[in-house]
């Protein structure tokens, strides 16, 4: 508790500039669509906006908070820091996953008020493991090649070709996405959230054993 209480989140904010504001400017977007858009298949492209454009900004935190660490080569001084690993790394991307998790529901509670047959736990089965999973592969992959360029490449990569071939198996690798047109929950993709929440989870695991052994 004495650890939580030292993490800084309102220096890490201004350490970010203007690039912190990114996750609220993809929901912001996303919420604008949802109220003003008249397209007939306005929920198969809020869909797709939630997968492929909100839920993965949940890795942008994860990636640039670790940024000074490697562009700057600050990592032996910030690693002084009275902090274990643990909360240099999970517990600091944690904290600004659960404020993402926050600017997030209010996209999804949006969905459900302006489309009342789409439910609010369907959405949260559906999409919040799939940011779980994109929060802390961007740690692991930020942790792993310290240099932010190659996480944010991996990241487009992926999810343009899982756009573009729609999760289909020209490129079999594994499809976070829940690709549910209507938004709601079946019992494959509640298998398939449960994958995507265990895979995020190793992810963790993961990164905070690289930082253990690498001293970030």
């Amino acid at each position: 508790m004495t650890s939580l209480r030292k993490l800084d989140l309102p220096f890490e904010i201004k350490s970010m500039g203007a690039s912190y504001y990114a996750p609220f400017v993809a929901i912001l977007l996303g919420i604008l669509y949802v109220n003003f858009s008249s397209s007939a298949d306005v929920v198969r492209y809020t869909s797709n906006i939630v997968e492929f454009v909100a839920c993965p900004f949940a890795a942008w935190w994860s990636m640039y908070l670790f940024y000074d660490y490697y562009e700057d080569r600050a990592s032996e001084v910030l690693f002084s820091y009275p902090l274990s690993p643990f909360f240099h790394g999970i517990m600091r991307v944690t904290s600004f996953f659960i404020m993402f998790l926050v600017a997030f529901f209010i996209l999804l509670i949006m969905i459900t008020i302006k489309h009342p047959e789409i439910s609010l736990w369907d959405l949260s089965i559906l999409y919040i493991p799939q940011a779980i999973l994109y929060s802390y592969l961007g740690f692991t992959l930020m942790v792993l090649s310290r240099n932010i360029i190659f996480p944010l490449l991996i990241l487009v990569a992926y999810i343009a070709m899982k756009y573009w071939t729609l999760g289909g198996s020209m490129f079999p690798l594994y499809n976070v996405m829940s690709f549910s047109v209507d938004m709601k929950v079946s019992d494959k993709l509640t298998g398939l959230s449960i994958q995507n929440t265990i895979i995020g989870v190793i992810f963790a695991i993961v990164g905070h054993v690289i930082i253990s052994k690498r001293k970030i």
